[in-house]
């Protein structure tokens, strides 16, 4: 029995999401996230688990993930990370300033530290430093998904979502330092720190001019035109800063931050949240489908783990400080902490990354796969039941 490629991706999406909202249903009297719902839908159906079964039962491959399945799910995390910083605008990153700036460094240094210091002498330098790398990563997508799912707003959820934001531009910061060094074998202070400046200026120089244009120009755009042309800022700034070097995250933060600021936002947010709705989950079910950890192994796991636990607590120590010189809040100090733990999408990313450049093996990026997947879970449970102490 044949079905279309585009068909048979609908039909798996809409078997996945139904499971999501199934099991976000079951698991909201104990207060875990959506998310978690998403990912265990899709590890339910993906491909090697019950999904491999079914399509030998059905005769047809429904239950596969092809290139469709993976634009909807890259529409979708560039939706939600454009609904976050449409949120609140600059107000975050005005409000965190430097003690922000200083729990992303932080919060991704002294994982990135950790885990390249306990696995350098075993699985050497260039794969200890692209795990290292993915140990440092905090997803913005779930902490933004968790915030507005809760629709937790105030001084620590501020302080969150610009160390959020900013952590994404550090962790893409090593990726561009490590890679450099990988090809170079070697590099001097000076040649850090000129790799380092040229990409902060550059994300500066892009958020400044978006925030200008955008206001000179959001002054002549009408109503009825200005999700049309929010779209095209995205999407604008996306191709953009790819080709600079930067994620395709950061530029949607920048874009939704841009329109907060320069655009009569209402009309921009009810559209973004009716499309959340239908997508936002989306990116959340691949994640989990894509997730194969069938064979991990006893080796893969024991590394997984460990991996799981210095991305915890370095992160943890990272952040906790700075999150508490600005909110003077032990609990809410805590809360923002673990809301910085889950790595999903941005350290998945790297470790692709990582093993499409041949630097990590199969059994090195399941690994890291596993870690992304159990701080993702970890921290979005923790944090939603710590979020009421914002």
């Amino acid at each position: 029995m044949e079905i279309g490629a585009v068909y048979s991706a609908f039909l798996y999406l809409s078997l996945l999401l139904f499971l999501a909202a199934v099991l976000r249903y079951l698991l909201r009297r104990l207060r875990i996230p959506g998310l978690v719902a998403g990912i265990a839908a899709g590890m339910v159906l993906s491909p090697t688990l019950l999904g491999g079964l079914l399509n030998g039962i059905i005769g047809a491959p429904i239950f596969q993930l092809n290139d469709y399945i993976r634009f909807m799910a890259d529409f979708s995390v560039i939706l939600i990370i454009f609904a976050a910083g449409l949120e609140e605008g600059l107000a975050p990153l005005r409000s965190a300033g430097a003690l922000g700036a200083a729990g992303a460094v932080f919060g991704a240094l002294l994982p990135f530290i950790a885990g390249y210091a306990a696995y350098s002498g075993y699985v050497g330098r260039d794969v200890a430093l692209y795990m290292g790398v993915s140990l440092g990563a905090t997803s913005l997508a779930a902490a933004s998904a968790i915030l507005l799912e809760r629709g937790v707003k105030g001084r620590g959820a501020y302080f969150l979502t610009a160390a959020a934001a900013i952590d994404d531009v550090v962790a893409f910061l090593l990726l561009s330092v490590v890679n450099v060094l990988i090809v170079a074998g070697h590099l001097s202070v000076a040649e850090l720190l000129g790799t380092v400046a040229v990409y902060v200026a550059a994300w500066i120089v892009i958020l400044a001019s978006s925030l200008a244009i955008l206001k000179l120009v959001g002054r002549r755009i009408r109503d009825e035109y200005s999700y049309e042309f929010s779209l095209l800022v995205i999407f604008g700034l996306t191709a953009i800063m790819v080709v600079l070097g930067f994620s395709p995250i950061i530029a949607a933060f920048i874009a939704g931050v841009a329109v907060a600021e320069g655009l009569s936002k209402e009309n921009i947010k009810r559209l973004t949240d009716a499309l959340l709705e239908v997508f936002g989950p989306i990116f959340f079910v691949v994640v989990g489908a894509e997730s194969d950890l069938s064979d991990i192994g006893l080796g893969g796991l024991v590394m997984g783990l460990a991996l799981t636990a210095i991305a915890v607590v370095f992160k943890i120590v990272g952040v906790f400080p700075f999150a508490y010189l600005y909110t003077r809040d032990v609990k809410a100090s805590v809360a923002v902490s673990l809301g910085m733990v889950p790595r999903g999408e941005t350290g998945l990313a790297i470790a692709a990354l990582g093993l499409e450049a041949g630097i990590l093996t199969g059994g090195e990026f399941t690994a890291v796969v596993l870690m992304g997947l159990l701080t993702t879970v970890i921290g979005a449970v923790a944090f939603s039941r710590a979020q009421s102490w914002l």
